[in-house]
Formats: C-alpha cells, structure tokens, sequence
C-alpha cells in the first residue's frame, strides 16, 4: 500500500504544479500587452499604494526609536551590535522617506487603460493605465486610483508625478484629451455624463443610422475611439430612443423582446441589454463591455426614472 500511496502523491503534486504553472501563464499573459508597436507590462498585487513608502518608512523610524529606548537597559558589552542595528533601521526608514518627499515628473500619451483582479477569487480591483513618454523599450504601466482611471482615456496627454523609485503616483494631470469628432445634440436622453459614469471613461459621442423609422440610435465610446458601421470594440454604450409605441416595439423585438409591448414598466433585461419604456416611446441600453467592468451599465439603467 506504501508505493501506492507516494504514487497518488505525486500524482496530485503533478497535477497542482501543472495546474498552477498553466495558471500563472495566464495571469501573465494579462498582464502584458502590445499596443501601437510597444510592448506593455504591468505589475503584480493591488498595485497603487501612493503612501507606501510614507508608512513604511514611519513604521520603521518608530521601530528604530523604540529599539533605541531599550539600549538603556542592555549591557554595555551588547550596545555596539545594537547601535549597528538601530542605524541600519534608520537608514531604511530614511530610504523610505525620501523617496517618497521626492519626485519624479514624467509626461505622455496614455496607450492603454486596464483592469487587473487580485487577491482571493479576484475579488481585487487594480486599475492601471500605460504611458507612453517617448523613451525607447518597454513600457511599465503605472498603478491608478478608480478616480483617476476614469479621467483618463486611450489618447490623452498626461503629466505624471511619481516617487522615484516605487514608481507610485502621487498626483495625475490631464494635459489633453482627444478631441470629439461629432457635436453633441442637447436634447439626448442619455446624457455624456451619465455615459461617462457607466463607462468609467470619458465619452465621445457618436451618431448611428436608425434602422427603425421614428428612432434615434447614437454611441458613447471613450474619445478617438474608431467607429465603423456603427460597431466597435469594446467598451461602449448603444443607445436607441424610440419616439412612439410601434417604433417602441420594433427596437424592442430586435433587442430580442418579442413579448414585450410598450408601456410595460420596469427595467427589462436580457444580457447586457436593458428596455424600458420612455414616455410615448422606448429607450433601449446596451452596453459593450469588456472585462473592465460592465455594472455600470446596469446602475445606470436602473437608476433611470423615464417621464410618465
């Protein structure tokens, strides 16, 4: 029974290793990226952590004091080694603060936003994005608070402040963004700002032809975003208003809600497809997501209140 016994041993060892090799081949694989010709590596962890070097610095400046007290009660023969020690400690923590009292001011055009997961069952958000300055080789993406991902967007000018050394950012400036192709109407019943909160993203609005007379279609992608034929790639917000209750049950039937009738009321949805009906007519959300995050898609259909 022995031999049998180590037999499934390393049978189960073999299929662990096997198993997290091939899992770590595709954690890497997310986290590399070609984007315009330069090739894009982001880290591992949660990423941004601006203070970092502020708190461990100041945690080992305390440590290095309280051990200091205790030099009152060593013997003397002890006190050189823990002078040594008490300095090497120092030292760290003003390694730490320094780099973080300094700065490093770096400027380009961001190639890339993306969201990595982490942690147990990736319940982890990391936002990060990718800077292209101009300097030769690969490019390290740079660790990004919620809110400053979703100032940004592919195209823009930015102006980064850095510590030098953890590469944390301290402070994001939007120098530029791509600047819109089309006017934006003023009577849309979505709204840029409310796209752009589902997005994550700043917007660009861009027109599509009505498949369905007595209807309006329009996308929102983040700017400089190309459009073809009224598709695109991920992510982006589609938009129908339809103006009367036929139009309202055509768009409906072609979103793939043939039992629906207008003036049904509610939120209606199937996928990432979401119907209500809006005054004499309808609107209709859907939203093209990728990975990044499609909820606000959804907080935002819900959270509409269509005129009765």
């Amino acid at each position: 029974m022995e031999p049998l016994a180590w037999v499934i041993v390393l049978a189960l060892t073999a299929v662990a290793v096997v198993a997290g090799v091939r899992e770590e081949r595709r954690a890497r694989r997310q986290r590399r990226s070609v984007v315009a010709g330069r090739e894009v590596r982001y880290g591992r962890g949660t990423g941004y952590r601006p203070r970092s070097a502020l708190w461990t610095g100041l945690l080992l400046a305390w440590f290095g004091t309280n051990v200091a007290v205790l030099l009152l009660f060593l013997p003397v023969g002890w006190r050189p080694a823990a002078i040594t020690a008490i300095a090497a400690i120092l030292l760290a923590a003003l390694y730490f603060l320094l780099d973080y009292a300094r700065t490093d001011v770096v400027e380009g055009r961001v190639l890339e936003r993306k969201i990595l997961y982490s942690g147990e069952d990736n319940s982890t958000t990391n936002y990060w994005i990718a800077v292209d300055d101009g300097r030769p080789g690969r490019i390290s993406g740079t660790p990004v608070s919620r809110d400053d991902y979703a100032r940004v967007a592919a195209g823009a000018q930015v102006r980064l402040h850095l510590t030098p050394r953890g590469r944390q950012l301290k402070r994001l400036e939007i120098l530029e963004l791509p600047a819109p192709a089309h006017a934006i109407p003023t009577d849309l019943w979505i709204t840029p700002a409310q796209a752009a909160t589902a997005l994550a993203s700043p917007v660009e609005f861009v027109p599509v032809p009505p498949d369905v007379p007595n209807t309006r279609r329009y996308l929102y992608v983040p700017p400089g975003t190309p459009v073809t034929n009224g598709t695109t790639l991920p992510p982006a917000l589609h938009v129908t208003e339809a103006y009367d209750p036929e139009a309202a049950e055509q768009v409906a039937h072609r979103a793939g809600r043939s039992a629906w009738r207008h003036g049904d009321r509610g939120v209606v949805q199937a996928g990432a497809t979401y119907l209500l009906s809006w005054g004499r007519g309808a609107l209709v959300l859907r939203g093209h997501v990728d990975v990044n995050d499609g909820g606000g898609i959804g907080r935002l259909a819900y959270g509409l209140r269509p005129p009765r």
